[in-house]
């Protein structure tokens, strides 16, 4: 299924009106089959951005939320054997059921044997008919609707032939499991990422995704997925920032004169910014997305994607909180009034320097890989 532009713009004008509880935002993506976008293989990272910065221009919540689903969609179809993941759910791929993001930036950035087994905070031990799964999975996004929960986990007793991490499909629905509603933040409010807690969860064999010594290697897709829908997440909210700052600034009287904000040198010149902030995240998105396009297909590229991926990801969320902040100096102080749009998309943006990785870790990488310096111990994805 391709979501052709006119459904995005759909989707995004339903889940703007503000009457709609969020509940009734992600059911209606769910009965419009939003949720199957990437099960396609023809879908482009392209697709993907127009898709997310669409919803995310109306309601950044929902974007951020729902693309954590469709990227792990995407990238376990990306990693696993055709048919596998059809397999694996049965028929629940049809039941409109969300996935948990396999997301654990801690594994980002070490090789499995620099992994410190007190520090995993999801264990399996073995058994002759699966797993038995203790810990807790933080920061669910969409808990409520979330069914499937892959999982990185710490493997206490591998046999030989396998790795001290694999990959796991948890069912919510399984014995042992605690949901703990711990969402309180004043960035994203209605993203519900809650954790999930498991207890002696079993997880039989036929829910094991990836386990052998290259697993974590093959999931280098998720970080990539990953930034991708951070990247486009923010370039929506800064596309709303500067479409409100842009009606506002035509409509917008000024006291004593006969001319709108619009004629006014030092606005004009504020706008000039944001166009021109906007222009270089969307130009870095667009070279992401080509070499991103490049990686899936298995083309060789002479560009590393990690790096790139990473300039995008610090771009892209800088340039969204810089234009937020540029409309609000133009609106003034209504913009920080509780009722209005840039109030909200101000507490938003600020959750985009806490994406992982952070930017002191991400410049270290980019840095390290420029200079030549990066270690063949550390993995640093």
């Amino acid at each position: 299924m391709k979501i052709q532009l006119e459904n995005v713009i759909r989707f995004a004008q339903y889940v703007a009106q503000s009457e709609k509880s969020f509940s009734d935002k992600i059911n209606f993506l769910l009965e419009n089959n939003a949720h199957q976008y990437t099960c396609n293989t023809r879908v482009k990272p392209t697709d993907y951005f127009e898709l997310i910065s669409g919803l995310s221009a109306t309601c950044p919540s929902t974007a951020l939320s729902f693309s954590m689903h469709l990227y792990t969609q995407w990238g376990m179809k990306h990693i696993l054997p055709n048919g596998k993941l059809d397999e694996v759910m049965g028929t629940d791929i049809d039941n409109k059921k969300l996935f948990g993001s396999l997301n654990e930036p801690g594994i980002y950035f070490v090789r499995e044997n620099q992994l410190i087994p007190d520090h995993f905070v999801i264990h399996a031990k073995r058994t002759k008919d699966g797993y038995l799964v203790n810990g807790v999975k933080k920061f669910v996004s969409l808990e409520p609707f979330v069914h499937f929960l892959p999982v990185y986990c710490y493997v206490d007793n591998p046999l030989g032939h396998e790795a001290r991490i694999a990959i796991l499909l948890i069912r919510k629905s399984a014995e042992g499991i605690c949901i703990e509603e711990d969402w309180d933040t004043i960035s994203m409010t209605e993203s519900y990422s809650n954790s999930v807690r498991f207890h002696n969860v079993h997880v039989p064999h036929d829910d094991v995704l990836l386990k052998e010594k290259d697993a974590l290697q093959k999931t280098n897709v998720f970080a990539y997925l990953y930034r991708l829908s951070i990247v486009s997440v923010y370039y929506g909210i800064a596309k709303k920032a500067y479409q409100f700052v842009l009606d506002y600034c035509k409509e917008k009287q000024v006291p004593h004169t006969n001319r709108t904000l619009s004629f006014f040198p030092g606005v004009q010149f504020s706008v000039a910014e944001i166009s021109i902030l906007l222009e270089g995240s969307r130009s870095q998105i667009i070279r992401y997305c080509e070499l991103l396009k490049l990686f899936l297909e298995g083309k060789p590229s002479v560009d590393n994607i990690n790096i790139v991926s990473l300039m995008a990801k610090e771009i892209v969320v800088k340039n969204a909180e810089q234009v937020v902040n540029l409309a609000m100096k133009i609106v003034g102080i209504s913009s920080i009034t509780n009722g209005n749009v840039l109030s909200k998309l101000y507490q938003d943006v600020k959750a985009g320097q806490f994406h992982p990785p952070q930017y002191d870790v991400a410049y270290e990488m980019i840095a390290k890989h420029e200079l030549g310096v990066l270690t063949h111990r550390t993995r640093w994805l």
